[in-house]
């Protein structure tokens, strides 16, 4: 096999793990309006299940980080795409509120093992010239995510029903096991493979969780939310999912894009983040406004900028910790995850008691910190 075939297995590998790791918080928020109907429940629940997933991701993070240099990234993406397989059809047959929120909350441990075996996968698997597009494939597989739960309303959720929607991502799943590539393992690194990090210097490490954590809190919001605000605005429950697909469209091209700038031009992947972050920030205030072509302009920013820089957030770490990638970005990534998690619920509390405009410029501010933060990393 050459090398260019190897590298686009891998990669076509990794956006379909991850893709189907992330499939159940964002079909719950691109579903939200028939949830809605179904259980019964309000912004402040919308905001606390997605909170559950990313929370449950980041406390199990540091763990599965361990366990991928453990059990090799080759067992750990298989394993993550079957369970999350079954939490997916657990969903699909869920009767009840605290069914559906326990088995979402569960679906979080999942994803955070295959977001430090796919990382493993990319260093091992792609040429070094080439890894700013390989993290950036990796998180692409987010948006196609809420591009394929946007389609899936009009598509499938208004006709068949919803469930068949998490029924559908759940056969994905399965799919996903089966095309993980036989490359070979990472080497174990010595002292019993503790996913400490310690080479790329923990208090860096926690600079870029921490900012990234804000920075996902601002952005996993736009994901849960984009699709009951669009409706609040004006647009219709079918509208509004396609909506959804277009911020998600942007926001692939733009990280897929971005990494393949980071191959040609190196450029300073901080100061880049930083860039992109501060671009989000006025596009989740040109939300605020609850105008709608303003609106479309803010989700096509939010997601084209705002969502964009996770994957150079991943090469950035990685290159800090060649030799002990999965220990160090499971810490960065924890980050991430909790911010991912606190942001909805803070977010969805804050749209409940105060209204959408002043969640989505608590969301503008948050970028705004974020990207502070990320310049301390520079120094």
């Amino acid at each position: 096999m050459s090398v260019a075939d190897r590298t686009w297995q891998v990669l076509g590998s990794v956006i379909a793990v991850v893709g189907v790791g992330t499939c159940p918080v964002f079909l719950f928020g691109g579903l939200a309006v028939q949830l809605q109907q179904e259980f019964r429940f309000g912004a402040a629940l919308l905001g606390v299940a997605a909170a559950g997933f990313f929370s449950v991701a980041a406390l199990s993070s540091r763990a599965m980080g361990w366990v991928v240099e453990r059990i090799g990234h080759r067992a750990g993406l298989r394993l993550a795409a079957c369970a999350s397989s079954l939490c997916l059809f657990g969903l699909a047959a869920a009767d009840s509120t605290g069914w559906f929120l326990a088995l979402l909350w569960l679906s979080g441990v999942p994803n955070s093992l295959g977001q430090p075996a796919a990382n493993v996968l990319i260093v091992e698997g792609v040429p070094v010239h080439r890894r700013g597009l390989g993290f950036a494939v990796k998180q692409s597989a987010i948006p196609v995510a809420t591009m394929l739960a946007g389609i899936s309303v009009p598509l499938v959720a208004l006709t068949i029903g919803w469930r068949w929607v998490f029924a559908f991502a759940g056969l994905l799943g399965l799919a996903a096991a089966l095309t993980v590539p036989s490359i070979g393992q990472a080497r174990r690194p010595a002292g019993g493979g503790r996913a400490d990090g310690r080479n790329a210097g923990l208090p860096m490490l926690l600079l870029f969780a921490v900012g990234g954590g804000l920075g996902s809190a601002a952005a996993n919001s736009l994901g849960a939310f984009v699709t009951t605000a669009a409706v609040d605005v004006g647009f219709s429950p079918g509208s509004a999912g396609l909506v959804l697909s277009l911020g998600s469209v942007f926001g692939l091209s733009t990280r897929l894009l971005s990494g393949i700038a980071s191959d040609r031009w190196n450029p300073d992947l901080v100061r880049v983040i930083t860039g992109m972050l501060v671009a989000g920030s006025l596009g989740y205030a040109l939300l605020a406004l609850e105008i709608p072509p303003l609106f479309l302009l803010g989700v096509v920013v939010g997601f084209g900028a705002g969502w964009a820089w996770p994957g150079l957030l991943n090469l950035a770490v990685a290159r800090t910790a060649p030799d002990r990638v999965a220990g160090a970005t499971s810490i960065s990534q924890a980050g991430v995850f909790l911010g991912g998690g606190l942001g909805p619920l803070l977010f969805g509390l804050l749209a409940e008691f105060a209204g959408l405009p002043g969640a989505w410029l608590a969301a503008s501010a948050a970028a705004l910190l974020a990207a502070g933060l990320l310049l301390l990393v520079r120094r």
